[in-house]
Formats: C-alpha cells, sequence, structure tokens
C-alpha cells in the first residue's frame, strides 16, 4: 500500500510540474488566455483533490486516480488541439501602436490584418496584399527590416476577405484583383490563384 500510495504521489507532481510547463508554452507562443486559464485550473484542481486526497485517507487511491485521468485528459487533449488549430487558437492581436511591415503605416483596422513570423521576428501586416508583396519584395525589405541569417518563415497566418477566419497562408487561395492580393477561405472562380509555397520559398533564398 505504501509503494502504491508513493507511486501515485509522485506521478500527481509529474502531472502538475507538466501543467506548469504546458502554462509557459502556451503563454509564450501566443496562445489565447482562454487555454492558459483552463491549463491553470486543472492544475489549482489536481493539487486540490491530491489534498482532499491527503484529508480523506480511505479514499486516497481514488483521489489520486481521478487527479491524475482529469489531469492528464484535460492538459493533453488542450496541448494536442492547439498545436493542430493555431488559426483557432493563436491570439493574433498586434501590439499597440503597431505598423504594417510592409506600408509601415499605424495598423487602424483589422478586418484583413495578416502576420506573418520570420525567425524570432513577428510581423503584421495591414492586409493579405501588403503581406504578399512585402514577401515578393523581399531585396527591398532587407533594406528596412533585419532579417536573421538564414532566415526560415515559421508561421504566416491571414485573415481571410470571404469569411473574415483566420486560416494559414498555405490554407488559403490568393487571387490578384487588378493591383491588390485577396486571401479567400473557399476557393474562388478565378483558376489564377497564387503559389503561396513557392512565395515562400523564394522569399527565404532571398534574405537567406
Amino acid at each position: 500500500m505504501f509503494k502504491e500510495t508513493t507511486v501515485l504521489i509522485v506521478l500527481s507532481r509529474i502531472l502538475e510540474f507538466f501543467g506548469i510547463i504546458a502554462i509557459m508554452f502556451l503563454m509564450f507562443k501566443g496562445y489565447k488566455l482562454k487555454y492558459v486559464y483552463i491549463v491553470g485550473g486543472v492544475v489549482v484542481l489536481s493539487i486540490s483533490l491530491s489534498v482532499a486526497g491527503l484529508l480523506v485517507r480511505e479514499y486516497f487511491t481514488l483521489f489520486s486516480l481521478a487527479d491524475l485521468f482529469i489531469t492528464l485528459s484535460i492538459i493533453g487533449g488542450v496541448i494536442l488541439y492547439v498545436i493542430r488549430h493555431p488559426e483557432k487558437t493563436k491570439d493574433f492581436t498586434p501590439p499597440e501602436e503597431c505598423r504594417c511591415g510592409f506600408c509601415n503605416a499605424y495598423i487602424v483596422k483589422e478586418d484583413e490584418l495578416c502576420t506573418l513570423k520570420v525567425g524570432p521576428y513577428t510581423y503584421f501586416f495591414e492586409s493579405c496584399d501588403h503581406m504578399v508583396k512585402f514577401l515578393q519584395e523581399a531585396e527591398f525589405m532587407k533594406e528596412r527590416h533585419t532579417f536573421p541569417k538564414g532566415g526560415k518563415v515559421k508561421d504566416a497566418f491571414v485573415k481571410t476577405s470571404d469569411t473574415g477566419n483566420w486560416k494559414k497562408l498555405s490554407d488559403v487561395y490568393i487571387v490578384k484583383e487588378g493591383d491588390t492580393y485577396k486571401a479567400y477561405e473557399k476557393k474562388p472562380q478565378s483558376d489564377q490563384t497564387l503559389n503561396t509555397h513557392d512565395l515562400i520559398k523564394s522569399f527565404e533564398d532571398k534574405i537567406g
């Protein structure tokens, strides 16, 4: 019984430590606060169940098993969900007085907001058109921005014109309408869509 109790206590502490690491991961990776609160709440619940188990020793095993199951299920589920669906779970709110990475104007409207992460740097754009032109004009942008050596595009998200949803750049259709590029979640009638993979590859080659 003593060995069983010790194992359950150790496992509970390990899961709580994992929960704290998960909180830090969610915060530093820019996920929405509600997911941080969910994981934080589970960690508090885990500690509460552990204390309750110690106070009611005859039910210690039951409390500990419930603690392990609930903590592992919820924290594991949250982490798996946010990693698989960053376009739904990341917080894309630009900082105050944020300027567009292409035109350098203050971003006022967020109707077509886009964000691009190159190495450690995160850029915001007031429209998909400006982000595409930023990627196309990499050599000119190098004169205005400091890109990391051998920089890679880690994240690229756009707010689509047709649905207003956040999507990965690789999952949208980019169409040129006149002199302006637009991002669509649903396939547009035009067959002349921009190849985003080649666009990013060309950008990385030029800044590298």
